[in-house]
């Protein structure tokens, strides 16, 4: 430093030595401008060296380092779900129709009632049928009593087998005349077809009912099933009995079931395989319809590493990482770039297996905020929140 400044003196005085001439007088100026910046130059190399001398010396400086946030490396067990949407299928339901067809006579329910298997729901005009049951009746008792006359003939060996036979074939001919008039009657009657509650009335009364037309509709909330479309991809992955989680948002519910069955069949259209899940029973205001989210477990790791998916960076050659630090008395530690593999990832936890093994044991926390721009080996500053 003192030799600069000597020089600069001696270069001021020759140039103050020189002749007064125009030219003479610019030449001075810029060796001047020239002695000032090299002074320049060396004083600014000076003054880092002694500025970086300080920052590693004096601890009253305090150091501009990256600050960061740590979380202790955690070894747990780890879970991972298929998140599905599904809809409840009652086990019973069923739109019922009047199959012989006619007028609404009697509703004998109204929605939301408890019924059981063969009791009368609506009951339609059917005494055209009642009548000719009637006539159908009368003609069946009749060819029942010839029957039983000519039997008894026979029986004494009076008169011809066919004349038996002919008795026989118009009792039985009138007997199914009977009963076939019956069906219709009955068929004329919309009844329960097993223990469950009116979901619906669709026909007043004088209303005409139709056989292609359903006039009522019967479920059983005892059992329920949840059906979704799952991903051809999980298809090797999803098991019949595998645990599952349910939640209605719209009742705010969530409860445990287990898978009930994986479907065989791949639906061409979106490349989706049927699951049903089980809904047990007590579902409360569960039904049929009612959308839920389903989650079901693929696979879970008894003993894992587990931090923030956020923790895991990739470099330019899609390689990932994490960087760990050792928290202690020091304010000051160094950031250690450890290579790893993303093994799963589920709902912001990622599940890590170091390249090397017990590169991670002892590492004591791993970098979950601030790590994109460090270095291996880089001094940081941890966080206390």
């Amino acid at each position: 430093m003192k030799n600069t400044f000597t020089y600069l003196v001696m270069a001021a005085l020759l140039a103050a030595c020189g002749n007064g001439a125009p030219e003479g007088g610019l030449a001075r100026k810029r060796a001047e401008r020239d002695s000032l910046k090299a002074a320049y130059d060396a004083l600014g190399i000076r003054i880092k060296e002694v500025e970086e001398w300080l920052a590693a010396n004096d601890s009253t400086v305090k150091r501009n380092l990256p600050l960061v946030h740590a979380q202790p490396v955690r070894i747990t067990r780890f879970d991972h779900y298929v998140d599905v949407h599904g809809s409840v299928k009652a086990d019973r339901a069923a739109a019922l129709y009047a199959m012989g067809g006619g007028r609404v006579r009697n509703i004998h329910v109204s929605a939301g009632d408890r019924v059981r298997r063969g009791d009368p729901i609506i009951t339609l005009d059917n005494d055209v049928i009642r009548d000719q049951i009637e006539q159908a009746r009368t003609g069946y008792e009749l060819a029942r009593t010839g029957f039983e006359k000519q039997d008894r003939l026979w029986k004494q060996q009076i008169g011809s087998e066919m004349q038996w036979l002919q008795a026989k074939a118009q009792m039985e001919q009138a007997k199914a005349g009977l009963d076939a008039l019956v069906e219709q009657q009955r068929l004329s009657n919309v009844t329960a077809p097993f223990d469950g509650t009116v979901d619906d009335i669709m026909v007043r009364v004088g209303d005409m009912a139709a056989p292609q037309v359903p006039v009522a509709r019967v479920v059983d909330l005892s059992g329920a099933q949840l059906e979704a479309d799952m991903p051809e991809s999980y298809l090797g992955r999803v098991r019949k009995d595998a645990p599952a989680r349910v939640r209605f948002p719209s009742l705010d519910t969530t409860f445990d079931a287990h898978v009930e069955h994986v479907g065989a069949f791949i639906d061409p259209a979106n490349r989706t395989f049927k699951l049903v899940v089980h809904v047990p029973k007590g579902g409360g205001h569960i039904r049929p319809n009612l959308l839920s989210d389903i989650s079901v477990l693929d696979h879970s790791i008894d003993s894992a590493i587990v931090v923030p998916a956020g923790a895991v960076l990739e470099d330019v050659d899609g390689h990932s990482y994490v960087f760990t630090v050792v928290s202690g008395q020091e304010a000051e530690v160094r950031a250690t770039k450890v290579p790893v593999r993303r093994v799963s990832e589920y709902k912001g936890q990622a599940c890590i297996a170091p390249l090397t093994a017990g590169a991670l044991d002892g590492a004591g926390s791993v970098v979950t905020d601030g790590a994109r721009n460090l270095s291996d080996g880089q001094l940081v500053r941890i966080s206390e929140l």
